[in-house]
């Protein structure tokens, strides 16, 4: 079986294939087109130009779905949405014109599709993780029941870089005021101190990732004190860090620093000495979910009767 799930993110509209056998699953198809929501938003709602490029976003990865001859396709948006004045009309257009419901999740649910993925890699009883976006963040602590504590900010790395950065690279007092909202967003939430590491995903992280393997050491582990100092030495020279990011993820210029301010100040605010960044996500959750509902067991005519009465 072959299912097309469509990611509808502030950064990417992104289109994962993934063929399943059982409780199996692999990609074997990742394609994604920015979704420029943040650069088509006026006042608070999407353009009727932004709601055009979506369309014609999700109209190429429908041809891409026939192409591999999916059985299923799925869409769901997270922060996109959530923020926007005229998700509904955004919603009935989409559906109209290319057939495909949208669903949203709220915060709450992607937190519950960021564990499920987190845990088909990570084997730890308990601990911190996060989902940096485009437009939020998801904060969630979990133990072996499950996501205990959750919450999603609208923090994520491009909205950060339009409401806190004037130039490309922020500077060190932006740098202060991006942890300083993040501190504040998580104490009004209810999170204090986990220690240990934080466990972090989404695009941007991976792309930190790369820049801290390139500028500070490699290995997995990012190091809260090196982070702090790759901060600052991208700060201090701006000219040079453009080009690294460049050469690394020549779209995230402008939000790769942002994001990574907002990942230094949960690390700060969890009292994290460090942080480990996987590949997996949203859409690799959502699958699991899927996965877990197609393998329970269906209700008999029997069931369903006595259940009624």
């Amino acid at each position: 079986m072959r299912i097309g799930i469509i990611d509808f993110g502030t950064n990417t509209l992104r289109l994962d294939i993934f063929e399943t056998e059982e409780r199996e699953y692999r990609s074997i198809y990742d394609f994604a087109i920015y979704s420029k929501i943040v650069e088509n938003t006026v006042g608070n709602s999407l353009s009727q130009e932004g709601i055009e490029h979506i369309i014609q976003a999700i109209e190429e990865h429908q041809q891409a779905c026939r192409h591999y001859r999916c059985d299923r396709t799925e869409c769901f948006s997270t922060a996109s949405l959530r923020y926007i004045d005229n998700a509904a009309d955004v919603l009935e257009q989409v559906e109209f014109r290319t057939g495909i419901k949208i669903r949203m999740i709220s915060g709450d649910e992607e937190a519950e599709y960021d564990y499920l993925a987190l845990k088909s890699v990570v084997d730890v009883p308990s601990g911190i993780g996060c989902d940096l976006g485009g437009g939020s963040l998801q904060v969630f602590t979990f133990d072996e029941k499950g996501p205990q504590k959750s919450a999603s900010y609208p923090l994520g790395s491009s909205r950060t870089a339009k409401n806190f950065v004037k130039g490309e690279i922020p500077t060190m007092e932006e740098i202060s005021a991006i942890k300083n909202r993040v501190f504040e967003s998580l104490s009004e939430t209810g999170f204090g101190k986990t220690g240990g590491t934080l466990f972090a995903m989404g695009g941007t992280a991976k792309a930190i990732k790369k820049l801290y393997n390139t500028v500070i050491e490699k290995g997995d582990t990012l190091s809260l004190k090196n982070v702090n100092i790759m901060l600052k030495l991208l700060t201090e020279a701006p000219a040079e860090a453009k080009e690294l990011i460049a050469d690394i993820a020549p779209k995230r210029i402008r939000t790769l620093v942002p994001g990574l301010a907002v990942l230094t100040g949960v690390m700060e605010k969890a009292g994290c000495d460090g942080m480990k960044i996987y590949s997996v996500g949203v859409r690799e959750g959502f699958m699991e979910s899927i996965l877990n509902d197609d393998s329970k067991p269906e209700q008999s005519l029997l069931d369903f009767i006595l259940g009624s009465i």
